[in-house]
């Protein structure tokens, strides 16, 4: 027999005969046709089962505590005062312990081995694909310093401060030897966790009484920071998800699949048979420094050109799509993405003596640069 469905709207109860309205409970109630009963949530519009004595026994079974009497009754605060005197009936005014200091967390990293004409633009573009910026409570500029010498001079290093502090294990992890201009020799960059101390002390009296009283200029400094963080939280969820505070835990295997256009030329690759494997070991030598590659695979039959690198890891692969795209590439211009599972890319079934042509011309190529070593 089918059971009659129970109705979801309110003004349609008084007209089914199962519903009736208990003045008890202050809700309606419905008898099903098994027999059931069934207690209505207005909080949550829905229908829940009615506990029975049986079920509530055997919940109370279920969450019993050894070594606490569930039958005591609580502690009468009258009784409780009359506990809180001494002998000569004065009041015990218990101690109030000091908090112990929050540990500072580091939300900041240095950065070294910069180029000479850098500034804090280009910086910004740069790191900020590793987490939300922090900005300067009164100007809103990102807080990112730079390092001059005596003479004013830039030292090639910069002090970059994000608002979150999984920011910093990112930047580091895949910013620290990044190639900072790519084809410029010595551009590698140093990228480290910054000390905690970098922060001024003129951000102490923040946390002063004064600073909570409203109306003083302490106060007023306080919730310019307040309202900057807030503002700052709100752009969370408008910033790319890499941040690892919001990073989806689990992510499909095409997340991890880097899809690279204009590596090659069909006709380039017929031309020279050491091509394929120059190309292989060109993405792999740039791509490890992101993470651990899986495999890479040259389509050979495709006009654009494509080159797939596997990752093992989501973040290597979003990593290596910001440094490979719109990198040039033997004069052609990179696109890079990550996989989506509906490409599809064709490639030719080598032969076994193509296979042997192109180990031949690798192990010439090999020979030619050693002797001109």
């Amino acid at each position: 027999m089918a059971v009659e469905p129970f109705p979801m709207e309110s003004a349609n109860f008084d007209a089914d005969h199962r519903i009736s309205y208990s003045k008890k409970d202050q809700t309606y109630v419905l008898e099903a046709e098994d027999g059931n009963e069934w207690e209505w949530l207005a909080a949550r519009s829905k229908w829940v089962p009615v506990m029975n004595e049986e079920d509530a026994r055997k919940q109370q079974e279920a969450y019993k505590v050894d070594g606490v009497d569930e039958d005591e009754p609580a502690m009468d605060l009258k009784k409780r005062k009359a506990q809180d005197v001494d002998a000569e009936g004065n009041a015990i005014v218990a101690k109030k312990q000091k908090a112990e200091p929050k540990e500072r967390v580091n939300t900041a990293i240095y950065v070294t081995g910069l180029p000479d004409d850098v500034d804090a633009e280009e910086l910004y573009d740069v790191f900020r694909k590793y987490g939300l910026i922090a900005e300067g409570v009164d100007d809103n500029n990102p807080r990112i310093k730079l390092y001059n010498d005596d003479e004013g001079n830039f030292k090639g290093e910069a002090l970059i401060v994000y608002h979150r502090p999984e920011s910093v294990g990112m930047a580091v992890d895949l910013g620290d030897g990044y190639d900072f201009r790519t084809g410029q020799s010595g551009a590698a960059l140093r990228v480290t966790a910054a000390d905690a101390s970098y922060k001024s002390q003129k951000d102490q009296p923040l946390k002063s009484n004064e600073a909570k009283k409203k109306g003083t200029n302490a106060n007023h400094d306080r919730q310019k920071v307040i309202k900057k963080a807030e503002e700052l939280n709100g752009r969370l969820a408008d910033w790319d998800d890499d941040d690892p505070s919001v990073l989806a835990k689990t992510s499909s295997r095409w997340d991890k699949l880097v899809i690279l256009e204009n590596m090659f030329t069909i006709e380039g690759l017929a031309a020279d048979p050491g091509l394929a494997l120059d190309i292989n070991a060109d993405v792999k030598e740039d791509g490890e420094k992101f993470g651990k590659i899986a495999n890479v695979t040259i389509f050979d039959l495709e006009e654009k050109g494509i080159v797939t690198v596997r990752f093992t890891d989501v973040l290597a692969a979003r990593a290596c799509v910001r440094s490979f795209n719109g990198r040039q590439y033997e004069d052609r211009k990179i696109v890079a993405y990550t996989a989506d599972g509906t490409e599809k890319f064709r490639k030719a079934r080598k032969t076994t003596k193509q296979k042997e042509t192109e180990e031949t011309a690798r192990l010439e190529a090999f020979s030619a640069d050693l002797e001109k070593e």
